[in-house]
């Protein structure tokens, strides 16, 4: 193998071939080595709008969810506490009330997604130690005063659009639901009940699933839904250290087939497939692209196959077989790949590095979420490009030289 490579490397360095030759195999290099760049750093890009989604999604949705599987509401007390109590792995554990409504503000009004919770939800779901309140604060309750922390949907309705720094509710916010008893048909008005809360904080965007969810203490979630005592959902955060499968599996467990207990990803799981879907859509699209630029690897070959036939047919005359002068051409084409395919990492791993630390490209529009595109590089992605794009080029290589060297046995049999 050393015999082939001193070869392919002399022809790939060497001064006295023809100047096209050498211009062909470097322009062939280069087109793999933009291919490969682009790679980098698009899959990079990908992976770092996939980190914002993760964390948005991290800081916004607890560890695991609990839910009946039948209905829409439980009893708090009883054996979905007692295992909550003792199950190990828990860190802490919120109950929490929710339903459709009618938000009214002025002479504004809009559906949204109403969510009573307890005091331990903050502890769940850091809403109030991230920077996910851009306004006010997570202050649910203030004596006597009911109050509430609106979605950015909400807020930026009704307060007429204004910019985020005006866009400040200041009035009271009337909540209608329906009432879940029996009610008169004479009466159809007495079938609505209504509380009235001040405005404690609005959320950023950012908190894309929270945009049009309006939170209030659960003690006003259950005198609204006349639902005392219930809930519609446990947010569980599970404790340093343990394993989200393993205590996924043990409530799943204990509390049997009345309850279902999910994860954020399997919450989640159609978007989260569609990440990968486009991910993985962009790769093929790429290496598309990059085979496009393999295929000029076919002309350098066959310029210096021809250039070389007398260096080959010297080599058939002193005994070299059909299968090394196959091996010395076709490492000469892995060589130019390969050249190619360092040259673009190395390009795009600096584009990468200078968009994380300089933030050169700028996000369109304005947004709470990133200034500049976020790019994350990662070592995997990073060795799927090579492993790809030389795969390619080496069997494009292959096919070139079988075609171009075909199988003899007499040097006066060489044709080229």
């Amino acid at each position: 193998m050393r015999l082939p490579l001193l070869f392919a490397r002399r022809y790939l360095r060497s001064r006295k071939s023809l100047s096209v030759i050498n211009t062909t195999a470097t322009v062939s290099s280069v087109a793999i080595g933009v291919a490969v760049a682009a790679m980098v750093i698009l899959m990079s890009v990908m992976n770092g709008f996939n980190s914002i989604l993760h964390s948005i999604h991290d800081t916004t949705e607890a560890d695991l969810i609990i839910s009946p599987a039948k209905g829409t509401t439980f009893e708090r007390r009883g054996l979905i506490e007692e295992v909550l109590t003792t199950a190990g792995g828990i860190a802490s554990h919120s109950f929490y009330l929710e339903e459709s409504v009618l938000v009214e503000y002025g002479r504004k009004q809009m559906f949204a997604t109403l969510r009573g919770v307890d005091d331990r939800y903050a502890e769940v779901i850091p809403l109030a130690d991230s920077n996910m309140v851009w306004y006010g604060g997570w202050n649910l309750t203030h004596g006597e005063r009911r109050r509430a922390v609106v979605g950015f949907d909400l807020d930026n309705i009704f307060a007429d659009g204004y910019s985020v720094r005006n866009a400040a509710l200041h009035g009271k916010l009337s909540i209608h639901a329906m009432r879940r008893e029996n009610i008169s048909s004479l009466l159809p008005m007495s079938a609505i009940r209504t509380v009235k809360v001040d405005h404690a904080g609005t959320l950023t965007d950012a908190a894309t699933e929270l945009t049009n969810h309006l939170f209030v203490s659960l003690d006003v979630a259950e005198e609204l839904l006349a639902s005392e005592g219930r809930a519609s959902r446990v947010a569980v955060r599970v404790a340093d250290g343990a394993k989200m499968e393993v205590v996924q599996k043990e409530l799943r467990r204990a509390l049997g087939e009345g309850f279902k207990v999910e994860n954020r990803y399997e919450r989640n799981e159609t978007l989260y497939k569609v990440m990968k879907v486009e991910k993985a859509s962009i790769f093929l699209i790429l290496l598309l692209v990059t085979l496009i630029a393999t295929v000029s690897i076919i002309g350098s070959l066959v310029m210096l196959i021809i250039e070389k036939r007398n260096d080959t047919a010297t080599l058939y005359a002193i005994g070299a077989r059909n299968t090394f002068v196959r091996r010395v051409f076709t490492i000469e084409g892995v060589l130019i790949g390969l050249r190619g395919v360092v040259w673009g990492v190395i390009g795009g791993l600096m584009v990468c590095w200078a968009q994380i630390t300089f933030g050169l490209v700028k996000m369109p529009g304005n947004t709470f979420l990133v200034e500049n595109y976020p790019v994350e590089v990662r070592g995997a992605d990073v060795v799927m490009i090579i492993v790809a794009v030389m795969a390619v080029n080496y069997v494009i290589t292959k096919l070139t030289v079988r075609r171009m060297v075909p199988k003899i046995n007499k040097p006066d049999e060489t044709r080229f």
